[in-house]
């Protein structure tokens, strides 16, 4: 059974990834690729990057990505609907990485992003990552004349 830190990840992970699906496919088409300045990643790039994020850090937890995997590639050119459908592609992955995790390897100590540190801190951080870019892309949304789903 997964340790409760586990368990508690997956839901903060759930609550963010709601509300990413459910803000990423307010965006209008053409605001996909907005950014608020030069060099700084849009909404599609927000996209690509936390699922790819969630399939390299579910791979530190234990489960490895899909072979091949490119997040750029995959998201270019996508619609918001296809956004949506690679980034809970991701989720799922990362959802099951937790839930894979047993206690000994959760409180096993690891190296990661130069620090080193439990796996189970690992895991958490893979939440509190979805959480950052849910904050960006409603900054975005704001800034673009979109309100959150979740709050008309």
């Amino acid at each position: 059974m997964a340790p409760l830190s586990s368990t508690v990840a997956i839901k903060s992970l759930e609550s963010a990834a709601g509300k990413i699906a459910d803000l990423t496919a307010a965006f209008p088409a053409a605001k996909l690729d907005w950014s608020p300045s030069e060099g700084v990643r849009g909404v599609r790039g927000v996209i690509a990057h936390v699922a790819g994020a969630n399939y390299f850090i579910g791979g530190m937890i234990g489960k490895a990505a899909p072979e091949g995997f490119n997040a750029d590639a995959a998201v270019a050119g996508a619609d918001a609907a296809k956004l949506v459908e690679i980034y809970n592609a991701s989720v799922a992955h990362a959802k099951a990485a937790i839930a894979g995790l047993s206690e000994e390897a959760a409180n096993e100590e690891i190296t990661y992003f130069g620090m080193t540190n439990k796996r189970a801190v690992l895991v958490q951080l893979l939440a509190d990552h979805n959480h950052e870019h849910l904050g960006q892309l409603i900054a975005y949304a704001r800034s673009n004349g979109v309100v959150p789903p979740w709050s008309q």
